[in-house]
């Protein structure tokens, strides 16, 4: 007599579970069945047969491995027709909006692919975003359907009802997110310290003077000592005066206040005008322990009712600061060093740093004699309006 089969059996077109008596079980059963190597897992089968790749059970989409397990881990995965899929850690196809590798991709709740053309979709749990060509959210300045749109990099929604610096251009986000360019007066000055005693009309149509007040370096103090005549020599011309405090202070926040609790009572200018923390030097490895440090620092300047900025160069920033979390609390608050070539007195906007939200621009040392700067959004005249 013929031996009946039981248990799995390898056949042409995969395995096949037969039941103890020799029968399969009828249409598509998910149970707990020995695993080929002893130890009991859970398969998907139809008709006794070993089901892998995408499957439908229970009203949803799973992947299974080659040997028939589910897949259990995050993954973007090949199915048995060729198409990839998102797979979720308990081995669901996911549709919506998911992360991957750093990033966050679209995928047709219809047919569960990666999008591949540009749309404003709405995500599983209600809030909507831009999808590009990529399948990826898309983030900064987005043309779209004839007008442009900001999306936050750091939440990827649209911005609205705020005004904005993208790439020295300044925008305003109306309620639909629509931006219209915002054509502000720009004005130009110089920033000074003990290397320049006396202001100098470099355009010859400067309106502004930013002088550096002193600093701290890891928590020594110093004063500039030209700080008053800047002051003096500003009111004269009729000029925005405005202040710098060097801030050598790491992620210092002890130190941060005591530099400023020093130099808050000696600003000499008035109430709502510039602050300016320059942070290009003495930063720690811990960029969220910087940051926390220069939050501190803008917020007691908001608090003494001035304008807090940030001032550094574009590399130093990214390297040290998480920028996204200045701008969030502080919007178009960046003054930002980026040097252009040659010795025009007028900055040149191909050499502009791309950032988001720069108020200032400082575009030219002028050969290391002096620096100038350019304001793109009218912040200088806070504090003479």
């Amino acid at each position: 007599m013929a031996q009946t089969k039981t248990g799995w059996q390898k056949e042409k077109d995969g395995y096949t579970y037969y039941e103890a008596d020799g029968t399969v079980k009828k249409g598509r059963q998910y149970r707990q069945l020995p695993d080929l190597n002893a130890p009991q897992k859970y398969y998907l089968t139809e008709n006794g047969k070993m089901l892998t790749g995408i499957q439908q059970w229970a009203g949803s989409y799973w992947f299974f491995n080659p040997d028939g397990t589910l897949h259990t881990k995050r993954d973007y995965v090949k199915s048995q027709w060729g198409s990839y899929y998102m797979i979720g850690e308990n081995g669901q196809v996911l549709s919506g909006v998911q992360k991957w590798q750093g990033t966050y991709y679209y995928f047709e709740p219809s047919t569960f692919l990666l999008a591949n053309k540009q749309e404003y979709v709405q995500s599983q749990w209600g809030t909507w975003y831009m999808v590009g060509k990529d399948g990826r959210l898309m983030t900064g300045l987005v043309d779209w359907q004839g007008s442009k749109y900001y999306f936050d990099p750091s939440t990827y929604t649209k911005v609205v009802n705020k005004d904005l610096s993208v790439n020295g251009v300044n925008y305003h986000a109306d309620a639909n997110g629509i931006l219209s360019e915002i054509q502000a007066t720009k004005s130009y000055g110089g920033d000074y310290a003990k290397y320049q005693p006396s202001l100098y009309n470099n355009t010859g149509s400067d309106s502004f003077a930013i002088s550096q007040i002193g600093g701290s370096i890891n928590g020594y103090i110093y004063e500039q000592a030209t700080y008053g005549s800047h002051a003096q020599q500003a009111k004269a011309k009729g000029w925005r005066f405005h202040t710098y405090i060097w801030m050598q202070t790491g992620s210092n926040q002890w130190q941060t206040k005591q530099m400023l609790d020093y130099f808050l009572p000696r600003l000499q200018q008035p109430k709502d005008a510039i602050v300016a923390l320059d942070y290009e030097a003495g930063a720690s490895g811990n960029v969220e322990a910087n940051t926390d440090n220069i939050l501190a620092g803008m917020r007691q300047i908001k608090q003494a009712g001035y304008t807090p900025m940030l001032y550094s160069y574009k590399p130093y920033l990214l390297a040290h600061v998480d920028i996204n979390r200045v701008l969030a609390e502080f919007p178009n608050s960046i003054w930002d060093a980026g040097y252009q070539t040659g010795l025009s007195v007028w900055p040149n906007y191909n050499y502009f740093p791309s950032m988001d939200e720069v108020a200032i621009w400082q575009y030219s040392d002028y050969g290391g004699q002096q620096d100038l700067n350019v304001d793109l959004t009218g912040i200088t005249y806070n504090g003479y309006r």
